[in-house]
């Protein structure tokens, strides 16, 4: 799936960041990105999914946009990634808790979701940290991509109830793999001389 996203992010988006590069910055792409988020959350809040699924779209276009957009500047920086990945994560919490707050997600899934995400990033960094870089966790698709999916198809079927359900059910797949691949690595690495 990762794979697929670079092609597109070759043919479609790399030449758009090209045009407009000499006129916008990537900053002013992530907060068009952060924009979109809220708007979705405003719009599941307003229990409007197709408008937020859109929103979602949106958002994501433009998170890819960024980066193009900063490396055809020549400004990619560790400060400019960091900043896209503290977004992205805002950016699913928005999303998830404007369907708690209009009421078209259970409580349970919701709650589960936006204590998961940001905790699923922290235990591969934690580990990262630990171990001086050695360890990182490289995932064969990427979980984000597949919990926009969910939320984006729940939002145009206007089923975010099930939908919500699904991206819990993803977010404690990533929380518990992640945990034991890296406890495994870590007791592997404790052993070492």
């Amino acid at each position: 799936m990762t794979e697929k996203l670079r092609v597109v992010e070759r043919k479609i988006i790399n030449p758009l960041a090209v045009k407009i590069a000499p006129y916008v910055s990537a900053n002013f792409v992530s907060a068009l990105s952060l924009m979109a988020a809220l708007g979705a959350g405003v719009a599941f809040w307003e229990r409007r999914p197709v408008t937020g699924a859109i929103l979602i779209l949106t958002n994501g276009f433009f998170d890819l946009l960024d980066g193009c957009v900063a490396r055809a500047r020549g400004e990619s920086s560790a400060f400019g990634s960091f900043v896209d990945k503290i977004i992205d994560k805002y950016s699913d919490l928005i999303f998830i808790l404007g369907m708690l707050l209009g009421g078209i997600a259970h409580p349970i899934p919701s709650i589960i979701s936006m204590v998961g995400i940001p905790l699923a990033t922290y235990i591969n960094s934690a580990v990262e940290g630990l171990t001086k870089g050695e360890v990182k966790l490289q995932e064969k698709f990427s979980l984000r991509f597949v919990r926009i999916i969910l939320l984006v198809g729940g939002g145009f079927l206007r089923r975010t109830d099930i939908a919500i359900w699904l991206v819990a059910g993803t977010v404690l797949y990533a929380v518990i793999s992640r945990m034991t691949y890296n406890l495994i690595i870590l007791k592997r690495h404790a052993k070492r001389p």
